[in-house]
């Protein structure tokens, strides 16, 4: 009996003290703390008590050259006082030196957490944007395995480095520009659908920019050569000639205009000769010289300028002249007798 006593004992004892636990957990769950818990690579460094002393000591560092041990110590910084006045000159600190010593995707990364943890306590905002584009652009004009016939390119790495610096700084002066090589990016590597995408993007968001008029530009030549590959798409044929018709009218005195006349001219006998085709298709079906004719006849009406137009003319009158009847041979007098 008394075992038994015992044992519930125990038994409420231990579901208090969980449940006082539990109520601790759930009160701390929301507490920020003034601390961190620091960083492993420090261990066998000397250790400030403070955020300000631990600043002075890894600036020290810096100056001195010594970048690795002082992003050593400025990462202990940031992990052990992330609250402090100093992380984020710390943080700043740190990808700056990731990026003279050409460590340039690092430094993109530790740029991103600054922004993303101390964007209002930072300063300079606009210079940190300008190091990630300029990443963003290097990692873009990479050449990789160079040692293998000169290497090779793969700009489409760059598009999430780009979108990111846009995500940054929307509004900023290299966001265009950013929005812009993305374009680019897809363009170089054949992704012509993403291309013309991301060239549409920029007219509607950064009409005044000083890339709008390329990226549109360069929007015409994606779906030209789109057009290209699938010759036979009436789709694609009509969005390029919408999207000249759009250039010619908010761009009338590019310097482009020219070739855009040009191949809007190359589109309009495209078009015209596919209504030929059909008509020409009908004129060989037995029994269909009346389809052919109308299809002719809309040829002639809807691309009056097209060169097929003569021949369309004389298309017409022969399958006219085939349809009239045959008329029978007078009748003779010796036809009269029999």
């Amino acid at each position: 009996m008394r075992m038994t006593h015992y044992f519930l004992f125990l038994m409420a004892a231990f579901f208090c003290f969980g449940s006082v636990a539990c109520y601790a957990d759930d009160e701390t769950a929301y507490v920020v703390e003034e601390r961190g818990r620091g960083t492993w690579r420090v261990w066998f460094e000397k250790r400030q008590l403070t955020s300000a002393e631990q600043w002075k000591y890894a600036r020290e560092t810096q100056n001195r050259g010594w970048l690795k041990k002082a992003d050593r110590r400025m990462l202990y910084l940031v992990r052990r006082w992330p609250n402090s006045q100093e992380a984020p000159w710390a943080q700043r600190a740190r990808a700056d030196m990731f990026f003279s010593r050409g460590k340039l995707k690092e430094a993109f990364k530790e740029y991103q957490y600054l922004i993303d943890n101390y964007s209002s306590r930072m300063h300079d905002y606009d210079s940190v944007l300008e190091s990630q584009f300029e990443v963003a652009v290097d990692v873009m004009n990479h050449k990789r395995m160079r040692w293998f016939f000169g290497g090779y390119r793969a700009p489409e790495y760059s598009v999430n480095y780009f979108e990111d610096v846009i995500r940054n700084g929307p509004q900023s002066a290299r966001a265009p520009e950013a929005q812009y090589l993305i374009g680019q990016a897809y363009q170089y590597s054949k992704e012509l659908e993403l291309a013309i995408s991301a060239y549409g993007v920029l007219g509607y968001r950064y009409p005044d920019s000083s890339f709008a008029e390329g990226s549109a530009w360069q929007r015409i030549v994606s779906l030209d050569q789109l057009r290209e590959d699938y010759p036979n798409s009436l789709e694609i044929l009509n969005r390029t000639l919408t999207a000249t018709t759009v250039f010619l009218t908010t761009y009338p005195n590019s310097k482009h205009k020219g070739t855009i006349v040009q191949l809007r001219n190359r589109l309009y006998e495209v078009k015209a000769q596919k209504v030929f085709d059909e008509a020409a298709f009908y004129a060989k079906v037995p029994k269909k010289p009346k389809s052919a004719i109308i299809y002719f006849e809309q040829m002639i009406e809807e691309y009056p300028k097209s060169k097929l137009v003569p021949e369309a003319h004389v298309r017409i009158a022969e399958i006219k002249a085939l349809m009239a009847p045959v008329a029978s041979p007078p009748k003779g007098p010796q036809d009269a007798k029999e």
